[in-house]
């Protein structure tokens, strides 16, 4: 699935008309009105095309009718799947934003050089990100802001955190 990029997850069915409700993974829950198309999948598995026939935002989420979804039933077989874009389609963080499929899977590093673990998910909050870091056995969630994050490097894949008492710890 490398040629497409997630800008949402499906969290659940809407109705009994097909319609699912999906978590934006975009800053702009806006964006899925000017798709056209989506593709719903998971990693490994080959995405499935679907028009999206209607869009209505609520809060950060957004809730699509897709072409061929029909029942409420048909619209729970898409539980917890992604929802994806073509790469090229994707709009171009701004500067010191980042994609959380650039994020996802990166080194995370203190700025004395400690490894502290990878990237596996980020979470979207009202106030900042949430990247969630696998240290081991434990997941610590460090803010996505300038406070402890000093640098990300995209192509060595490494950011480069604050250490602050207690950040570290469960």
């Amino acid at each position: 699935m490398s040629d497409f990029v997630a800008i949402g997850k499906v969290s659940s069915p809407v109705g009994l008309k097909g319609e699912v409700k999906v978590v934006s993974l975009t800053h702009s829950p806006g964006r899925f009105e000017s798709v056209g198309s989506v593709w719903i999948g998971n990693d490994g598995a080959t995405p499935v095309k679907f028009v999206v026939e209607a869009v209505r935002c609520v809060g950060l989420n957004v809730v699509l009718k897709l072409g061929g979804v029909g029942t409420r039933t048909e619209a729970e077989q898409l539980r917890g799947k992604l929802v994806l874009v073509p790469s090229e389609q994707m709009a171009h963080p701004s500067e010191g934003s980042y994609l959380i499929d650039d994020v996802v899977g990166m080194k995370v590093l203190t700025e004395e050089g400690k490894e502290v673990g990878i990237v596996r998910d980020v979470l979207k909050l009202p106030a900042n990100d949430l990247w969630e870091v696998e240290c081991g056995s434990r997941i610590i969630s460090i803010p996505a802001v300038k406070q402890f994050i000093r640098r990300v490097d995209l192509e060595s894949k490494t950011i480069v955190i604050h250490e602050v008492e207690g950040l570290l710890e469960l």
